[in-house]
């Protein structure tokens, strides 16, 4: 049975909002909750039981960290659900991006399927399919797919309501492939009852080699182009230089 927008209508107001705003929802088969974070090397902080025991745990967290570490150590919960050939684990951060996170994810998923979306209070979407440490397709619009293989989800990117003409697309279309390709159907009953495994997990740091800009030009139309960091920092010391 196909997965739709339907099934998963009720996101947008689980908790009055709270989590569609800002969230990365992950699932990764064949591993336990703990083993999932033991990869990503998080720093374990226990178990809770239930959502509103994890989001509490999460603001602690988060409030707790030094000065200059938000945004570059993030909170996970992970709890266990069941999917395609058995447990998956689902992993849940609040305005978090572990679970996009290519520098980390092609290690992790060694070995086995992750499936991961996101959305940020900006309302920037990202989807992610790895399969044994290739990233087989990414994308941002639809119409912008990445990967090894970025044109093979198309026909079930359309069966779920994804707009490969225009480019339209929402959470809830990111929720109902992301289980078409994993099985798992997550339900806010699966959300409020879960028991979450947490841990802190510190995003790698690395030298920046360039930047992607996402431009619509006045006629509507969206593009992107690449500048390399050599192109950016040339540009800049023109900028300081004073004109003759």
């Amino acid at each position: 049975m196909t997965a739709t927008t339907a099934d998963y209508a009720w996101f947008g107001d689980y908790r009055r909002g709270s989590l569609y705003e800002m969230y990365c929802m992950t699932l990764v088969q064949g591993l336990a909750p703990a083993e999932f974070l033991a990869r990503l090397g998080a720093d374990p902080q226990g178990e809770f039981a239930g959502f509103d025991a994890f989001a509490e745990r999460d603001v602690e967290l988060q409030d707790s960290q030094e000065p200059g570490c938000y945004g570059d150590c993030m909170s996970v919960g992970a709890t266990s659900v069941p999917g395609h050939g058995g447990p998956w684990t689902l992993a849940v951060e609040f305005d978090g991006s572990i679970g996009t996170d290519d520098r980390l994810m092609t290690v992790v998923s060694a070995g086995t399927r992750i499936v991961s979306h996101f959305r940020n209070i900006n309302a920037l979407r990202l989807f992610r399919w790895w399969e044994d440490g290739v990233l087989r397709t990414a994308f941002e619009s639809p119409l912008h797919r990445s990967g090894s293989t970025p044109d093979e989800l198309t026909e079930v990117m359309a069966r779920v309501g994804f707009d490969l003409v225009d480019g339209g697309s929402d959470v809830a279309m990111s929720l109902a492939l992301a289980e078409e390709l994993t099985g798992v159907r997550v339900t806010a009953d699966v959300l409020d009852n879960a028991l979450y495994t947490t841990g802190i997990v510190e995003l790698p740091s690395e030298e920046w080699t360039g930047v992607v800009i996402d431009i619509t030009d006045a006629h509507g139309e969206r593009f992107y182009r690449e500048f390399t960091r050599e192109q950016i920092e040339q540009g800049m010391e023109q900028r300081r230089t004073p004109r003759a």
